[in-house]
């Protein structure tokens, strides 16, 4: 319990060594890591990560497709006839899947900026600190002195313990989100290969068309007759 007590005291004592700046710098650092850990678990729970849909090969995704997985299914556009169409529709999809990715991820790393010119203006505002010392009077000089230079260490320091883990966690989620723009990548080809080379069949839609082709035979037929 005391050992517990004389490191918070010995953290207080640091934190406010660093004088005010070390209040913008822990609002800095709960924001840069709460965007950071969440936008780095969006990612890496993303079902088009999850699967590994940018190593599937075609007869991979034909098999998913076959077992019409609704959500698999909902990005390819079954109904393009030409290479422009799958990619105004893919531009969608990355749109809707990656822009707001990128937004944060530009954010993240102004945040992660901030942090180490926080800690120079720390800087700055120390040795403004220990000049004002060392002008004073012999008495007081060398506490002023100790305070300036210890306020320009410390949110020196702190701004970089707050960045240089961001830029891991930023390493980390800008390469999320290059496997997502792989995946999306991944299913646009197919859906171009498929529109060339390959005829989308299902044993329903077989059935579905023979039932239609015999409808419209019945009615051509009725119309004959009458």
């Amino acid at each position: 319990m005391e050992d517990s007590s004389g490191f918070f005291q010995e953290w207080y004592m640091i934190w406010a060594s660093g004088g005010w700046l070390m209040v913008p710098l822990f609002l800095l650092a709960l924001a840069l890591y709460f965007v950071a850990v969440d936008l780095y678990l969006k990612l890496q729970n993303h079902f088009l990560i999850q699967s590994r849909v940018y190593d599937w090969s075609n007869q991979e995704i034909v098999d998913r497709i076959s077992g019409r997985w609704s959500v698999l299914w909902d990005l390819l556009d079954v109904s393009a006839s030409t290479a422009r169409e799958i990619r105004r529709h893919f531009d969608e999809i990355k749109d809707e899947y990656l822009s707001p990715v990128n937004r944060r991820i530009k954010f993240l790393a102004v945040l992660i900026t901030v942090g180490p010119l926080v800690g120079l203006l720390g800087t700055v505002t120390g040795m403004l600190s220990t000049f004002n010392g060392m002008a004073e009077g012999q008495g007081s000089r060398l506490d002023s002195v100790i305070a300036g230079i210890s306020e320009a260490l410390i949110t020196t320091q702190t701004g970089l313990i707050i960045s240089i883990p961001g830029l891991v966690l930023l390493s980390l989620i800008i390469q999320r989100r290059n496997l997502l723009q792989r995946s999306i990548l991944r299913l646009e080809r197919y859906n171009a290969y498929w529109m060339m080379h390959v005829e989308w069949l299902f044993p329903e839609t077989e059935a579905d068309a023979e039932t239609g082709d015999a409808a419209e035979s019945s009615d051509n037929g009725k119309e004959i007759g009458s």
